[in-house]
């Protein structure tokens, strides 16, 4: 994919640059718009290659996150048009807080590195590209494809792990995320969950499961969810704490639910 703009201006190695919220800031849209327009596309396309209902990646959503997120953008320069980039992927992580089970149902609660979102463009597929930008970010991460866990994989990611990792069985979580055996290696189980805080769900719409390639878990592993009647008997009791408006930057996604969650708080 073009992008035009030469990449080597900013960035200061090629093939793959890692994006951090700091960096994001620092290339605003206003100055730097090929970033902005490199991520939100590849984010589009992910999604459409994924089928889900809604973009996962844009720059707006990395930058509004509550927990950091990187994204490792790999492109290169183009071998005819000097002020022109060619953009080949992105790959996005995070840390989460999970609670898990394993294949013999033993309880775990982590926070490891996970992959969100993971896109080669259709263009440069089958070359290498993939396994160049999971490996670089592995070394960048300091840790291992066993250590982290997946939010959804396609059955394709799923091939490209075993090929190339050699992980094999995947265990399916009833939050959608994925782990292997080697995951729980050298770690502890808990007797039980530690309910003060929430644990995560994926990101992607609707639910996914195979027991021809891993283990179906449906136990749910999240905290329970606090419905609208609760909440405001909590209030009211004066056992829940309400939410907390963050700041954010006029006209953004947050700042947009801000004015549609806290737009009447003044009445009370």
């Amino acid at each position: 994919m073009e992008i035009a703009y030469d990449f080597s201006e900013i960035f200061p190695s090629e093939p793959i640059q890692r994006l951090d919220r700091t960096q994001l800031i620092r290339f605003n849209p206003r100055k730097f718009w090929s970033v902005q327009k490199a991520i939100d596309a590849l984010g589009h396309l992910s999604t459409e290659a994924q089928g889900l209902k809604r973009i996962l990646t844009t720059y707006e959503k990395v930058l509004n996150q509550p927990d950091d997120q990187f994204i490792y953008l790999m492109w290169q320069h183009h071998p005819t048009k000097p002020a022109v980039s060619l953009v080949i992927g992105m790959l996005k992580v995070g840390k989460k807080h999970l609670y898990l089970l394993d294949e013999n149902q033993r309880k775990y609660e982590e926070e490891p590195l996970c992959i969100l979102d993971f896109y080669i463009h259709d263009s440069v597929q089958r070359r290498g590209n993939g396994h160049q930008l999971f490996d670089h970010m592995l070394k960048q991460e300091s840790t291992s494809a066993a250590a982290v866990a997946i939010d959804r994989p396609s059955d394709a990611f799923l091939q490209f792990l075993s090929k190339f990792y050699g992980l094999k069985k995947p265990v399916w979580q009833s939050t959608n995320f994925v782990v292997f055996p080697e995951f729980f290696e050298g770690k502890s189980p808990v007797e039980r969950y530690d309910k003060s805080g929430s644990g995560c769900r994926s990101e992607k719409f609707g639910t996914r499961r195979n027991t021809d390639v891993g283990y179906s878990l449906n136990t749910d592993l999240t905290a329970p969810e606090t419905t609208g009647k609760d909440t405001v008997a909590g209030l009211l009791h004066g056992n829940m704490t309400p939410e907390l408006r963050r700041i954010a930057a006029p006209d953004t996604p947050l700042d947009r639910k801000n004015r549609r969650d806290f737009g009447h708080q003044s009445i009370w």
